[in-house]
Formats: structure tokens, C-alpha cells, sequence
């Protein structure tokens, strides 16, 4: 059988005559004395990258600030929107009022409040002062309808803060740059360039509730996105599970549209990172708070104490009641935050510090000079009464059943030079556990 030879085909290459020669040097080796063609590779710039990103000129910054603002008016118009408003008043002062029925603030059952016992404390014939009174007690014109509840509408074409909505929400500059975080009781001593400054005094003790009285005053605040507060902090947990119940009087005009104190009321479940429904925030910006009373409101106008004469304090109190966390103004239950809100490492059953004091925001970052905010009547301690601000009666609850003790407050102040606290913790005086506070600020 004869072998069957496989097949390979080969490749013939057809060269003219004469040509081969050339064409050998041309597929092969190069020639002496001619260069080879360059491989494709990928050439690095040699200049220099720019310093930094491009600049943004005038018009994008404009644009963006006019986005933030836009977007931070269309948030309150929107949650206005979705108000059940059954009428809408305005008071003397003229703060614009919406009117909703009690039951419209909730899915649930309106909590029962607590107990009302009437504010009494003992008389200083050498100390007179007067309460706050509450604008809506003297002007029936402007309350709404029997089983309604005032909430306070913002002038938002007055107000233009400059940064974004959640700017806007947290307490004063945004969370992420406060130094140190706004827990008071446990903050470490800050820096003179700290945002937030205060002059307080806290018990770190377990406890279901605080009460006392604050002077109120018409503090000078130097810039917008500032603000002047005194007030009282019932507090739990730490770092981000930081949460709080805050009570006082305030001077912040890019929250109320002037430059005038206001009560207040803030809350966060989250150590101040974020604001929003059931979050955090202040007033009723944000879901969470559930308004009782028709005379006594967050964002309400307080009264101004006058230098060398009358004297205005309020009394507040924050009690752990029946899974709420009720605020008393007065001698008015305000209304509550449900304990729901927080965790059982906060606030959902008890607090473990009490604290009462001043605070201002001194914004460093666009106003790099230190701020001539006052805390409190813009005047040292040590002028005392008709001349510093002070708080007074201030106890804490030891137990779920209301029984209060006076407070044994650690006084403390972030900077002497600015704002300072003096203390009288001894039970010895007819004010209880006080102490004098506050600052014309203006140095680092």
C-alpha cells in the first residue's frame, strides 16, 4: 500500500528580477546607517498639571447659593402644604400662625399629659422679677378655633441663609464642623477657634427630667448664621448615638426671619450628623414634636430683660412621662416628643445628664475674626443681678415619679476670655442651685 505524503502548503513569493535584494533589507534586518520606525507608545505630557481645580466664577457661585436657598424655601413650602390649616392668624408681635386640629399631628392618640402643678418659687424681695407672658393669652383675636393648635409659619422671603438644607436643619454650623460636638456635658475643653462656645453648668447623674428658670435677654448677634441661646439640655449616649431633648430662649435670625429671642426647642437621635423627620431638628422644621398648648408654641416671641431694671424669666421643665418626653413652659404643658424616637441607649427611658447654660455659634470659617455675639445679656458674671443673665431653681428629677433634687452643676466655660459662668450650688439662696452667665464675646 503506498504511504500517502501529507500535504503542507508552502508560500512562494513572487520578486521581480532584480528586486530581491532590496526587499530582504527591507523585511529584515535594517541597513547600516538608516534608523528604525518607532513602536506605537503613550507620551506623558511634559508640562506642568495645573495648580488646583479650575476657579468657579462669580456667576456658578451665585447660581449654586441661589440652588441652596431655592431648595431650602421649597422644603418649608412643601411641608406648609401639607398642613391640615383649618384657620391662619398673626400675633401682635406679628408672627404668621396656622391653626391645625390637635388630632391632625399624629396617626396615633394624642398622649395624656402630666399632672400641672403650679409654678411657685420662693420670693427675693431683693431679686423681683417677672415671668414671660405668652403673647396669645392677651390677643384672643389671634388664637384659632377650640381643639386647634398653633404652629408658626416662617417669613421665608426674610430669610436667606447661605448654606444647604441640611446646613439649615443642623444646630447652628453644620454638625460635621462642630468642635466640639454640641454635648456640653461631656465635651472635652475646646479651642478658642471653636464654632460653638458655651458658659453651663451639668450633673452627670441618671435622671427623667429637669426644671428651672431662664432670664431671659435681647442678645447682640453679629452675623446671621449665628445665634445666642440659653437653655437646658436633657442628654444620652455618645458619638453618633448622642441624643438630646433642648429647651430655651434664642436669638437666631436665620431661623426666625429677626433679631429678636424666641423659645425654642431642638432635639436630635443621632449626635447632630443628620437633621430631618424624626431625626432631628429644630421646632417643628422636622417631624418628631407633638404641639398641646394653644398659648405657649416653639418659635414664640419672649420677653427682653432691660439693664438696670425689669427682669423676665421663664420656667421650663422636661419630664420623662408615660413614653414621652413632655415640656413644660410656664405653666404650660407645650407638648412632647414621643420617647419612641430614640433608642434605649438615649433617651427612649431615661437621660444620664442635665445640663443648663449658654451657647453661642461663632463662625470661623466665613467670619475668621472672633465674633462679637453676647451670650446672655452681653455682660460678665460678675455684674450680676439688673446686669448678667442668669438661671435659676434649677433641680432634676431622680426618679419616674416627679420627685426633684437640686441640681450640683460642674460649671464650665470654653472661653474665659469671652464668656464665663459663676456658680452657687449651696441651696443656701432663695434662687435654689443658680448661677450667673454670659459675655459681649469679641476675643479668641
Amino acid at each position: 500500500m503506498s504511504r500517502i505524503r501529507a500535504f503542507r502548503p508552502r508560500l512562494f513569493l513572487l520578486v521581480p528580477q532584480g528586486a530581491a535584494p532590496r526587499l530582504r533589507r527591507h523585511i529584515g534586518t535594517p541597513p547600516r546607517g538608516r534608523i528604525a520606525m518607532p513602536f506605537g507608545k503613550i507620551q506623558r505630557n511634559p508640562e506642568a498639571p495645573p495648580a488646583g481645580p479650575r476657579p468657579r466664577s462669580g456667576q456658578d457661585i451665585d447660581r449654586e447659593a441661589a440652588e441652596r436657598l431655592d431648595e431650602i424655601r421649597q422644603y418649608f413650602k412643601d411641608l406648609y402644604a401639607g398642613r391640615d390649616v383649618v384657620t391662619r392668624t398673626t400675633t401682635p408681635s406679628g408672627q404668621e400662625l396656622d391653626w391645625v386640629p390637635l388630632e391632625s399631628q399624629t396617626v396615633g392618640v394624642i398622649a395624656e399629659q402630666p399632672p400641672l402643678e403650679p409654678v411657685v418659687a420662693p420670693p427675693d424681695p431683693s431679686r423681683v422679677g417677672y415671668h414671660v407672658p405668652f403673647e396669645l393669652v392677651n390677643a384672643p383675636e389671634s388664637t384659632g378655633p377650640p381643639g386647634t393648635v398653633p404652629l408658626v409659619r416662617k417669613p421665608l422671603d426674610r430669610i436667606t441663609p447661605a448654606g444647604d438644607l441640611q446646613d439649615y436643619l443642623a444646630k447652628g454650623i453644620r454638625a460635621k464642623r462642630i468642635t466640639p460636638p454640641d454635648d456640653p456635658g461631656t465635651a472635652p475643653p475646646a479651642a478658642a477657634d471653636a464654632v460653638h462656645k458655651y458658659a453651663h453648668a451639668y450633673q452627670v447623674v441618671p435622671n427623667f427630667g429637669t426644671e428651672g428658670f431662664i432670664n431671659t435677654w435681647r442678645p447682640f448677634v453679629q452675623w446671621s448664621n449665628e445665634f445666642s441661646l440659653g437653655q437646658l439640655w436633657v442628654v444620652n449616649g455618645s458619638g453618633s448615638g448622642l441624643q438630646t431633648v433642648e429647651v430655651g430662649a434664642q436669638t437666631y435670625f436665620d431661623i426666625y426671619g429677626d433679631w429678636n429671642p424666641h423659645l425654642f426647642i431642638f432635639y436630635t437621635t443621632n449626635g447632630y450628623t443628620q437633621g430631618g423627620d424624626n431625626l432631628g431638628g429644630y421646632n417643628r422644621d422636622v417631624a418628631g414634636w407633638i404641639q398641646n398648648s394653644s398659648v405657649a408654641f416653639p418659635g414664640m416671641r419672649v420677653s427682653e430683660s432691660i439693664l438696670n431694671g425689669d427682669q423676665y424669666d421663664l420656667f421650663l421643665k422636661v419630664t420623662l412621662f408615660q413614653g414621652n418626653w413632655w415640656v413644660q413652659v410656664g405653666n404650660e404643658w407645650m407638648g412632647y416628643y414621643p420617647a419612641s424616637l430614640y433608642n434605649a441607649a438615649g433617651l427612649q427611658n431615661q437621660a444620664a445628664t442635665a445640663d443648663w447654660g449658654g451657647e453661642i455659634v461663632d463662625d470661623t470659617v466665613n467670619h475668621p475674626e472672633p465674633t462679637s455675639t453676647w451670650m446672655g445679656s452681653g455682660h460678665f458674671p460678675a455684674e450680676g443681678w439688673q446686669h448678667a443673665a442668669y438661671m435659676r431653681n434649677l433641680a432634676h428629677q431622680i426618679d419616674a415619679n416627679g420627685t426633684m433634687t437640686a441640681l450640683q452643676g460642674f460649671p464650665s466655660a470654653t472661653n474665659l476670655k469671652a464668656y464665663q459662668i459663676t456658680a452657687d450650688f449651696s441651696g443656701k439662696s432663695s434662687w435654689g442651685s443658680n448661677f450667673f452667665w454670659g459675655g459681649p464675646g469679641g476675643v479668641a
